[in-house]
């Protein structure tokens, strides 16, 4: 093989990686997004906390795994937008600077009061 396919088969690998890790995040903030809203509609009183009904387990994963999976996400970020590879490739770097910052928020407000009552209501 030569070096430039070689080069050309890193350099994609880590675009590709940066898009994977994107569209993690991008899941993860939409389906807590998702539970915030379903959470601020919902009368408490018609969800018990023992048995969440089926619409709701996207919500349930991310509030009770989102926080540790974020922070995991927002360093596996931080390590591929640091890449050549990334950095060569403006949309994959934008996609990955956008879905970072929407992490980022979530993760700080998973570590607010409001937060922490939103994981009350779904995990407890």
């Amino acid at each position: 093989m030569s070096a430039d396919v070689v080069t050309e088969q890193r350099s994609s690998a880590g675009r590709t990686f940066a898009g994977v890790l994107s569209s993690v995040q991008l899941l993860l903030v939409l389906a807590y997004g998702y539970g915030a809203v379903a959470y601020l509609t919902t009368d408490a009183l018609y969800f018990p906390e023992q048995s969440p009904p089926g619409w709701s387990w996207p919500a349930v994963l991310v509030t009770a795994l989102g926080l540790p999976v974020g922070v995991i996400c927002l360093v596996l970020a931080w390590w591929a937008s640091r890449s050549p590879e990334v950095r060569s490739a403006p949309r994959v770097r934008a996609l990955l600077l956008a879905t970072s910052i929407a992490t980022g928020v979530m993760v700080l407000v998973m570590a607010t009061p409001p937060g922490w009552e939103l994981f009350d209501w779904y995990v407890s």
